[in-house]
């Protein structure tokens, strides 16, 4: 069984690693995946 989570997200940098932080509301859901594997799909739409 899959899900899929669609949401808007930020990319930040902490030291030299860039991370996607997600809306607080996908917060709890995305921490039920700790450390497993997901795919993640990226498109940055023109402003």
């Amino acid at each position: 069984m899959g899900f899929i989570y669609v949401f808007e997200a930020k990319v930040v940098k902490t030291g030299e690693k860039y991370l996607i932080y997600p809306p607080k509301e996908y917060q709890e859901k995305l921490k039920k995946l700790h450390g497993e594997k997901v795919k993640v799909i990226v498109i940055k739409e023109s402003d």
